[in-house]
This record gives C-alpha cells, sequence and structure tokens, in this order.
C-alpha cells in the first residue's frame, strides 16, 4: 500500500511541474535564438614610474619627472582625467611651520596647470591604448617647482590624484 501512495505522489507531483515550453508549430525545421548583449565603455589606469624621491627644490624651478600615467580604454578613444591634490596644488613640508611651495603640473604637452585652486579636468586627451590584450599608452607628468631658493629647510611633499573616465 505505501508504495502505490509512493508512487501516485511522484506522478502527481510531476503532473503538476510547470512546463518550460511548447510546441504549437510542427510543421517547421528551424529554430531560431535571438540574444545581445553590453560591454559598457571602461577605462583602466596605473601609476607607471612614480618613484621620485629627490626634487630639486632652488631657484632654477626646474620641470622634473613625476612619472607616467598608463591608461587603457575600451572606447578606442582617449580619456579624460581628472587630477587632485592632497595639498591643495602645494609641496607641504614636515617642518614645524608646515611650509608651502607652489607648483604647476604638465599633463603630457599641456603645461603650467594650477591645482590650487581645484581639481583640474583633462578633458577627452590623455593617450589610451586599446588593445585587446590591455596595452596601455603612457603620458608623461611633470611638475615646476615655483622656488625661489629662499624656502624654509624640510621635506616637501604632494599627491596627486588621478581618476579616469572612458569618452
Amino acid at each position: 500500500m505505501h508504495t502505490s501512495i509512493k508512487n501516485l505522489s511522484i506522478v502527481l507531483a510531476i503532473a503538476s511541474m510547470p512546463l518550460a515550453a511548447n510546441v504549437t508549430d510542427l510543421s517547421g525545421n528551424e529554430a531560431k535564438f535571438s540574444f545581445e548583449g553590453a560591454v559598457e565603455p571602461a577605462c583602466k589606469t596605473s601609476s607607471g614610474t612614480n618613484t621620485v624621491t629627490g626634487l630639486t627644490l632652488d631657484a632654477s624651478q626646474k620641470t622634473q619627472d613625476i612619472g607616467t600615467l598608463d591608461v587603457w580604454c575600451n572606447t578606442g578613444e582617449n580619456a579624460t582625467t581628472e587630477y587632485s591634490s592632497a595639498n591643495g596644488g602645494f609641496l607641504v613640508a614636515d617642518n614645524a611651520q608646515g611650509s608651502k611651495l607652489a607648483y604647476t603640473l604638465n599633463i603630457g604637452d599641456t603645461s603650467g596647470i594650477d591645482l590650487q585652486s581645484g581639481t583640474y579636468k583633462h578633458v577627452k586627451a590623455t593617450v589610451a591604448g586599446s588593445g585587446i590584450a590591455g596595452e596601455t599608452k603612457a603620458t608623461s607628468l611633470k611638475i615646476t617647482p615655483q622656488s625661489n631658493g629662499l624656502n624654509e629647510a624640510g621635506t616637501y611633499s604632494d599627491t596627486i590624484t588621478v581618476t579616469i573616465s572612458a569618452n
């Protein structure tokens, strides 16, 4: 008796399951499947060389390399990059006075950028690699300290953060 009740329960369970698809036209000899998806625009970046520890901070106001920005985008276009300074566009000393030294930033061929007024947006101008292997293109970053040779003693530093977006 238990066996027939179990079998009846299994048959009722299978019969009550919804069917995924019904064939309504048995005369056709082909089936079609349409599908699509999207790959969203994206850019990736990394710091190339960026281990500068010995800036020249004298009256020469020499333009100096601070590193390279390596960029890849899947759009085949140049990227938009936005630059901000942790110290508001100043090199700040580790001395008791917290002395400040202004500087300007060069991004590739664009020079004289002042970050004291806030962030700088380099619109559709930063070169980007676009290959499927992820090859990047590098843009050089340089600063020109606005030193006069009479600045207070100390080690001066700043951090520039770069945010990247696809066009």
